[in-house]
């Protein structure tokens, strides 16, 4: 069996060989051209993120010696764009520095971790988020949970349509937005409720080189978006105006680079990306319309099928995620833990 060498950690990114000049117009292939490139050469690794912690380890003379029990995260890789199985450590007490090291090293290398049967309760998440990171504030439209204020509590059931049925990732209306999510499902329908991940990677790998390089020169505004919804409903326009102000807007570039590995990755969504700066506004469109089409391919995809207790954990730089609103009127109720800033990168921003 081949380890995969995904070069996701220490990767020099390439400078653009040319910019896009303000008379310049984008051109996006044509539609026999939108074929999927291979996201890359992967094979499954069967222990993850250790290679690649003890890299770090090497280059890094303050870091924590691992212990013994812990030099291996066993998991197995779910498609060649990203995602895999694993098991968290099993460890009495809090959740030590030297589990999360594993548990960021695993999640750096393949973006979403899937633990079955974790049986965290909300106190153990809290613990986990606050020894991957700093926990976000409080969200502004999502109920919490009455002990943890930190845990968000999803409830859809009945004719509440779900708000989360679109490509997106986590808050990019923030800077920065969070750098992982911590997601467990507590109660669930005998069908349907998955959720799909897409690697923002696979998607950037896949598109023309020359539209790589003028994308690389461009910024977009990311705002609530669909969330203007329920603060219109509830409140009107006085609502609508205080929600757009207390969530605010934030510019980001439409190819990002992971802090951690230098790796590119496409950073619109159809849930928050509004406008591309410098662009007429039917230009933006098109263009927006287009990425939009190609991260919905399945080729950058990993599904997720719940059972109760199954926690999930992404890095919100460089996925996007769709929750799928197949199951009512029945309930779906999930626990949500947002970690604002990776604290083994303290001084790079989420995009």
């Amino acid at each position: 069996m081949r380890h995969a060498e995904l070069g996701c950690c220490g990767r020099e990114a390439a400078e653009p060989t040319h910019r896009l000049e303000s008379n310049q117009s984008l051109q996006l292939p044509d539609s026999a051209d939108q074929r999927a490139h291979p996201a890359s050469d992967l094979s499954v690794t069967p222990t993850c993120g250790w290679a690649t912690l003890a890299n770090q380890r090497l280059s890094d003379p303050h870091a924590r010696p691992l212990a013994s029990a812990l030099m291996e995260l066993p998991c197995t890789r779910l498609t060649p764009a990203l995602g895999a199985t694993a098991r968290l450590p099993n460890e009495a007490g809090g959740i030590s520095d030297e589990a999360a090291d594993l548990i960021h090293a695993a999640l750096i290398e393949h973006s979403v971790l899937v633990f079955p049967r974790a049986r965290l309760d909300p106190g153990r998440m809290v613990q986990l988020g606050q020894a991957l990171g700093t926990l976000g504030a409080r969200h502004h439209s999502y109920a919490t949970h009455p002990d943890y204020d930190d845990v968000v509590v999803l409830t859809w059931g009945g004719d509440q349509k779900p708000d989360a049925a679109e490509w997106h990732a986590d808050m990019t209306y923030r800077n920065p937005p969070p750098f992982a999510s911590i997601l467990k499902a507590v109660e669930v329908p005998a069908v349907g409720g998955d959720t799909l991940w897409a690697s923002m990677f696979a998607v950037h790998d896949a598109l023309d080189p020359g539209l790589r390089r003028d994308l690389e020169q461009l910024e977009a505004v990311h705002d609530m978006g669909a969330f203007r919804t329920g603060a219109y409903r509830q409140s009107g326009h006085k609502g609508l105006e205080e929600a757009l102000a207390q969530t605010g807007a934030a510019v980001h570039p439409v190819i990002a680079r992971h802090p951690v590995t230098g790796r590119p990755y496409v950073n619109v969504s159809e849930s928050f990306t509004r406008f591309v700066i410098g662009l007429s506004a039917p230009a933006s469109a098109r263009l927006l319309t287009y990425l939009f089409d190609l991260i919905n391919r399945p080729d950058f995809h990993v599904r997720v099928k719940w059972e109760a207790d199954t926690v999930v954990i992404w890095d919100n730089r460089g996925t996007q995620h769709y929750a799928v609103a197949d199951y009512l009127p029945h309930r779906r109720v999930m626990h949500r833990v947002a970690v604002t800033t990776d604290k083994r990168t303290p001084t790079a921003s989420a995009v």
